[in-house]
């Protein structure tokens, strides 16, 4: 009878403590993807116009403490759901991406002047260049992302893509 009420002042400790917390998932690295929450439409950009690609969903859960994502292309075909964090030890966004065909992406989130980089750290498929998203001309109704890959050693980046995203909600 001890040991149930002794395992029960803990848990209601644990748990009291727990919401009493204090929410540490604001300002600073926080703050980074607030701008691309919502409910966004895809268009990748060419120079015959604007294509309609999918569907993006962007939200902030725990409190501010995770990022989810989840797109679908228009046809369905493609697809694939995330989730983000800081990481504590480097107090850097990290978020795992995991695709419709199975492969998995991971990359960390940074600021890069008025821009926002987003630089894939690793994956199930290996790739002989580095990979990142440049995230641009951002506003509160749209903004920009430009896929980029570096042959060198991140001293220079090309342009591979571009694709606008317009948020409608």
């Amino acid at each position: 009878m001890r040991r149930i009420l002794f395992i029960s002042v803990i848990l209601a400790l644990t748990n009291y403590s727990f919401s009493q917390s204090e929410n540490n998932c604001s300002g600073g690295s926080f703050e980074i993807i607030k701008p691309f929450l919502g409910t966004w439409e895809e268009y990748t950009i060419t120079d015959n116009g604007e294509k309609f690609m999918g569907t993006l969903e962007s939200k902030i859960d725990l409190k501010g403490c995770v990022i989810s994502q989840r797109f679908v292309s228009k046809d369905s075909n493609f697809s694939y759901l995330s989730f983000g964090y800081v990481e504590p030890s480097s107090n850097i966004w990290e978020e795992t991406y995991v695709f419709s065909n199975g492969s998995i992406s991971k990359y960390e989130w940074m600021v890069d002047g008025d821009d926002v980089l987003q630089r894939r750290i690793g994956g199930t498929r290996k790739i002989e260049y580095m990979h990142q998203l440049r995230l641009t001309n951002i506003n509160k109704d749209s903004y920009d992302a430009i896929e980029e890959h570096s042959y060198d050693g991140e001293k220079t980046w090309e342009k591979k893509e571009l694709t606008r995203i317009i948020k409608v909600k």
